[in-house]
């Protein structure tokens, strides 16, 4: 995935979708790490988490 390092971001996660998907793929999600990986690569303004 690549990003501008200006490029303006903002995160959404459907955590319902995401969990399941998650779940039954057999693995955990690492919400920091997610964060910390968008972060990194672009200006995060904002992370939404429904």
């Amino acid at each position: 995935m690549h990003f501008y390092p200006d490029e303006r971001v903002a995160l959404f996660v459907d955590g319902s979708n995401l969990y399941a998907t998650a779940k039954s793929l057999g693995f955990d999600i690492d919400y920091k790490r997610l964060l910390a990986f968008f972060g990194e690569r672009a200006r995060l303004i904002r992370a939404i988490y429904y």
